[in-house]
């Protein structure tokens, strides 16, 4: 199943760190284009409406950082993937990669405080971006190294966004 060019443990930061500054440093640049006036036209402007969007960021943010307290933090991940342990309990049956999934929800958050309607793109960009780095990633690696086990799984656990198990 492994092949000498492929490591035999699943890097703990993996891919992740770009992606995370990637999604980061987007959310901060649309923040000071944001600041700045620069996209002043799509703002939100019915206050009734300013006030449902930093609601919704609020709990957005409030949710991704729970997600991932449960998946570092609840789940002992680190520990886990240090161990080559398939994980697919607690979080990881609501969804298969919850840290990464917890920044998008974070980010998503944050943008959603800005109120601008143009900047309700990004989530769906940093989802795609997410969904194809996995799949081309972690998700072979896993499958390779886990076989049906993990296409099982797969099957039964949405990549992303956070599901009741089935």
């Amino acid at each position: 199943m492994n092949t000498d060019s492929e490591p035999s443990t699943l890097p703990v930061f993996g891919v992740g760190p770009a992606y995370v500054a990637g999604i980061f440093t987007l959310t901060i640049l649309a923040g000071l284009a944001t600041y700045l006036g620069w996209i002043a036209k799509a703002a939100v402007t019915p206050r009734w409406l300013r006030i449902v969007f930093i609601t919704a960021g609020v709990l957005t943010a409030i949710a991704g950082i729970t997600i991932w307290c449960l998946a570092v933090i609840g789940a002992r991940s680190v520990e886990k993937i240090k161990n080559n342990q398939l994980m697919t309990d607690g979080i990881y049956a609501w969804v298969r990669h919850p840290v990464y999934a917890a920044f998008l929800f974070i980010n998503t958050g944050i943008l959603l405080t800005l109120g601008n309607y143009w900047l309700l793109i990004l989530p769906f960009v940093y989802w795609i971006s997410l969904s194809v780095l996995m799949k081309y990633t972690e998700e072979r690696w896993l499958t390779r190294h886990y076989g049906q086990r993990y296409l099982d799984y797969a099957q039964h656990v949405n990549r992303v966004i956070p599901w009741p198990p089935t």
